[in-house]
């Protein structure tokens, strides 16, 4: 264990060493496979699609928060839904704006998860996240999740509208609207998948946040195993057919990636617990206090032994009448 965290250690070292080149190499390289893959979503409009374009974007985003990346996307996305309709964008300008007045403009993280969660359902890595998101954020990382829900959903929901406008005859306004309303209302998978997550963000944040040496591993051990018995009663009760395997393969692997988070936030030394408990004037405060482990590197004395020639040639005129006593005298 002591060597683990001394790599830890080493790695946070070198991270802050070079981190003003690392991290804007990593929101450069995010930034541009996030606009891609917004683009595949929202695959509407040529004129955007344009690989230079993205790299400019996203070599402007490397020296801005990661926020900004919400606000890019949203654009990116409306540009390409411009080509389709005004009634989808109308609707998708609408998702956004609710979205930011409920949580975006509250906190930068909020903004960075409700764009991470689309991205991760479109690559099918989509059971990573609530547990993650216990652990990370808490309780108000539910809202955030659920807006990055909606954004995928919307994105699969507008091609099947798009299909219909182009197959019917009428143009009448308000057809792909009615479109994706209905299919947010009889969508169970949607309904699933919005629960699972809500449940095991809340389970997951209830269990971490206890005071208990092994809070964290309950969280990860009893979140995932929720979220599997979430999915797989969804998918029997609607008679889904979304793989069951890769639930269970994605809830094995969120485990691994749970651990080395939680590695890398730091696991409590419980052998060094202090409680505390102070008050003032209407209140009584009951702290607990769990350090976390470090291991620090052992510091070295290094002596300088010199030779007999190298004492014999000392130069004695170099030294004041007072050291030249004591010399004498020892």
């Amino acid at each position: 264990m002591a060597h683990l965290v001394y790599l830890k250690e080493n790695i946070r070292y070198y991270y802050q060493k070079y981190a003003q080149f690392v991290d804007p190499a990593v929101k450069f390289l995010f930034s541009f496979v996030a606009l891609t893959l917004f683009q595949m979503m929202f695959p509407y409009n040529n004129a955007v699609n344009k690989a230079i374009l993205f790299v400019v974007v996203s070599a402007v985003q490397a020296f801005l928060p990661m926020s900004f990346l919400y606000y890019t996307a949203s654009v990116l996305a409306l540009l390409n839904l411009w080509k389709t309709s005004v009634e989808m964008l109308l609707m998708f300008f609408c998702l956004v704006l609710i979205e930011f007045l409920l949580f975006v403009r509250m906190d930068r993280r909020y903004a960075f998860i409700t764009i991470l969660t689309p991205i991760l359902f479109f690559l099918k890595l989509e059971y990573f996240l609530p547990v993650l998101l216990g652990m990370t954020i808490g309780f108000n990382g539910i809202l955030p999740a659920v807006g990055g829900i909606f954004i995928y959903y919307f994105s699969l929901y507008t091609k099947d509208a798009i299909a219909l406008l182009t197959t019917s005859s009428g143009t009448e306004m308000g057809v792909g609207m009615s479109r994706i309303m209905n299919l947010m209302v009889i969508d169970k998978s949607l309904l699933v998948v919005l629960v699972t997550f809500c449940l095991v963000i809340f389970i997951s944040t209830l269990l971490y946040q206890l005071f208990h040496e092994k809070a964290w591993m309950f969280a990860i051990i009893i979140g995932n195993i929720t979220m599997v018995l979430i999915m797989l009663s969804g998918r029997l009760i609607f008679e889904l057919n979304y793989s069951i395997v890769r639930v269970f393969v994605e809830a094995f692997l969120a485990m691994g990636l749970a651990v080395l988070v939680q590695f890398f936030e730091g696991i409590g030394d419980f052998s060094r617990m202090e409680k505390v408990s102070f008050e003032d004037d209407e209140y009584i405060y009951y702290v607990k206090a769990v350090p976390k482990i470090k291991v620090s590197q052992s510091e070295h004395n290094v002596t300088d032994i010199k030779s007999e020639e190298e004492e014999e040639t000392f130069d004695f005129s170099m030294m004041d009448s007072e050291e030249k006593e004591q010399i004498k005298r020892e």
